[in-house]
């Protein structure tokens, strides 16, 4: 026993007492406790390795108090010490027989005694063998010393990890309390555990649950439900009877343990797969469980079967062929050493080669070769399956039968489609009702007499499209027609054109004003409207300059109006006036620059009576003089022009200015002057005008 190497290929649930982080429990005893007829089962356990140690070296003690006798609570409950001595493991020596025949007992003596611990785990495994890989000797050894504990009785009491109670009477309920019988001086602590039990409390251990079998070629899958009965089982017993069940045997040496269950989603299945010496012989299973004491359960209810011969050939279908009734002739071949492994056959059919395929005959004898098929549609894709007697199914490649059909289906209609401000098109329209009916394609084209393009890559079912374009374009409308076509893939008439309008998301462009004239007080505004092909009218607003005021609308023009005489203006006032353009889906232009008026009323101002001009050719200028007796006067506006030239400004006075010296000027020129008045209110007087030679 100076060295024994342990070869385990998958454990993950080691203990029902190690934790499944090393090292990151608080040091205590967990107890559990089991009824017979007689005795008081204990089975203990501790949590980390360090406390593993301790319990080693100074064991554990039993405490029992007797809680109630004949139903009734003790009033002063009586507490004893079972143990005398503290338990501990049994010596080395005292594990020699006992590991010859036990392997937990030689798994239990080697983490205790061995001089190494050498664990071998198969590659791969779940994050608790990753753990296990790399965890230290020490760890190593605790845990598997509580796994063997746990999953033989016999071994947790030679390793002082589990007693039985006789001496305890039936109408008492006790509690036990076990704890580790550290020195008084030590410092590390272990709590201790406990567990409240009678032998009123016995009851028989339940039959394993759910247990099936499923039999393959020369194997058999044993399953039962296992999470019903964790609390009851470590291990279990499958046994297996080839004589009809004269006699069970087990198959294996030892218990089976649920290995490899998962932490995170655990199955509650626990699963066993068994080698058949020859297929198509009956078997039967049944199993029985085995307590963390030790105790074995009833047994199951058996499972029986064969196994069978995988199928391993397939179909193939050699003819097919239209009959003058309208129904169609398959017929197909099967290999002759495949027969002993077929059951049946099948049909199935779909509407394409890569479609999904519909049952359409689901038992036909092993020893037919063809049949006819009634029912056709346009298009039909049939397959031949083969069941085999394990109920596995291998399949033909599809034939294609096609009925004769010229007539196409009915062009489709009342198509209507709207389109949302992101470009979404939705399209609907009548559902064809032809049985033979495949679906439809949709076309699209930017302009009524252009060549529309195919926007669905294969024909639709569904009375309806969604498609998507793009609505900054030039291009107001977009044109939709709708094609359908039958299993044949005749197609139908396109459908009457549907015309959408893009949605408007461009504003229209900006009026500007060309001129304007205040004449008598009223205000004539003309305006070059907007050069857009959507544009439906041109509004008008007014506000009075200075004046906290809404923009007030003055009026709306539909295109191509671009005139206006505003004659509510009051004399005096300055008043802005802005323009901006509607187009026909409601949107507007950005208002213009406003435009600033001031009201006059030049009509009821006299004319400039006395207006001359002296021409000075030897000192070269030309003197204007003019005499004007009208009061609040505000400035004077001198206007020149050379013969043949239109007048433009040409000089400003204040009110007291009469008189100008013209040097600017060209032999033999003849000149036009014009003196207006300009008044505090802004009206103005009619221009007074001479020409001069020069």
């Amino acid at each position: 026993m100076k060295r024994l190497i342990i070869l385990i290929a998958v454990i993950s649930n080691l203990s029902a007492f190690a934790q499944k982080e090393i090292g990151n429990s608080k040091p205590a005893v967990k107890v559990m406790a089991t009824a017979t007829k007689k005795a008081i089962m204990l089975r203990w356990g501790v949590t980390t390795p360090t406390a593993w140690k301790y319990a080693n070296k100074y064991g554990f003690i039993i405490e029992r108090k007797t809680i109630v006798r004949d139903k009734k609570v003790v009033n002063q409950p009586e507490t004893i010490t079972i143990t005398t001595v503290p338990l501990k493991p049994k010596p080395m020596m005292q594990w020699k027989e006992f590991t010859k025949k036990n392997t937990n007992a030689a798994i239990a003596a080697q983490a205790l005694y061995g001089d190494q611990f050498e664990v071998n785990m198969n590659e791969g495994g779940n994050g608790v063998l990753s753990i296990l890989n790399q965890a230290q000797a020490f760890e190593q050894r605790f845990v598997f010393a509580l796994y063997a504990a746990d999953q033989d009785f016999e071994v947790a009491k030679f390793s002082g990890l589990g007693f039985v109670d006789i001496t305890v009477k039936e109408n008492e309920r006790y509690l036990y309390t076990v704890k580790v019988a550290l020195p008084k001086e030590k410092k590390y602590q272990i709590k201790s555990g406990g567990a409240y039990i009678g032998l009123i409390d016995y009851k028989p251990l339940p039959k394993p649950l759910e247990f099936v079998g499923v039999f393959k070629d020369k194997t058999a899958m044993l399953s039962w439900n296992y999470s019903i009965l964790k609390k009851y089982y470590t291990n279990y017993i499958i046994e297996k009877s080839d004589n009809n069940g004269l006699t069970f045997k087990p198959i294996t040496n030892t218990p089976v343990a649920n290995f490899g269950e998962r932490e995170i989603k655990p199955s509650n299945r626990m699963m066993y797969v068994d080698s058949l010496f020859q297929n198509n012989k009956g078997y039967k299973y049944r199993i029985k469980g085995i307590s963390p004491f030790g105790i074995q359960g009833p047994y199951s209810n058996v499972v029986q079967g064969k196994g069978v011969s995988p199928l391993l050939h397939n179909p193939f279908i050699t003819k097919s062929k239209l009959l003058a009734n309208g129904s169609a002739l398959l017929e197909w071949e099967f290999p002759f050493e495949g027969l002993s492994t077929l059951k049946s056959f099948q049909i199935k059919r779909a509407n394409k080669a890569k479609g999904n395929y519909v049952l359409i005959n689901e038992s036909i004898s092993k020893n037919n070769r063809s049949i006819i098929i009634d029912n056709l549609q346009a298009v039909n894709y049939y397959k031949i399956i083969a069941v085999g007697t394990d109920g596995s199914k291998r399949e033909s490649f599809p034939k294609m039968i096609q009925t004769d059909d010229s007539i196409p289906p009915a062009v489709p209609g009342f198509i209507q489609g709207t389109i949302d401000s992101l470009g979404v098109v939705r399209l609907n329209w009548k559902q064809n009702a032809e049985i033979d009916f495949l679906g439809y394609r949709v076309f699209r084209a930017n302009l009524k007499n252009d060549e529309f393009i195919q926007r669905t890559f294969e024909p639709i079912y569904k009375s309806n499209f969604i498609d998507s374009i793009n609505i900054k374009t030039l291009n107001k409308y977009v044109y939709y027609k709708i094609q359908a076509f039958d299993k044949r893939y005749n197609p139908s008439q396109y459908s009457e054109v549907l015309k959408l309008k893009r949605p408007d998301i461009i504003p229209p462009t900006q009026p500007v004003f060309s001129s304007f004239k205040v004449i008598k007080g009223n205000v004539e505004l003309t305006w070059i409207t907007s050069s857009s092909k959507d544009a439906i009218s041109t509004m008008l607003y007014r506000k009075e300059k200075g004046v906290n005021e809404s923009w007030q609308l003055l009026d709306e023009f539909p295109i191509p109006v671009n005139k206006y005489v505003d004659k509510t203006g009051k004399e005096g006032k300055i008043y802005l006036y802005t323009l901006l353009t509607l187009d026909d889906s409601g949107l507007e232009s950005k208002p213009i620059t406003p435009l600033k008026v001031k009201v006059t009323n030049n009509a009821s101002k006299p004319l400039i009576q006395k207006f001359v001009g002296n021409v000075n050719r030897e000192e070269k200028f030309i003197e204007l003089s003019w005499n004007y007796k009208e009061k609040k006067l505000n400035e004077f506006i001198l206007y020149k022009a050379e013969k043949g030239k239109q007048p433009t400004m040409y000089r400003v006075f204040n009110a007291s200015k009469n008189t100008f010296k013209d040097t600017n000027l060209i032999i033999n020129t003849k000149y036009t002057y014009l003196l207006q008045a300009v008044f505090m209110s802004g009206a103005k007087s009619p221009l007074k005008k001479i020409e001069l030679n020069y």
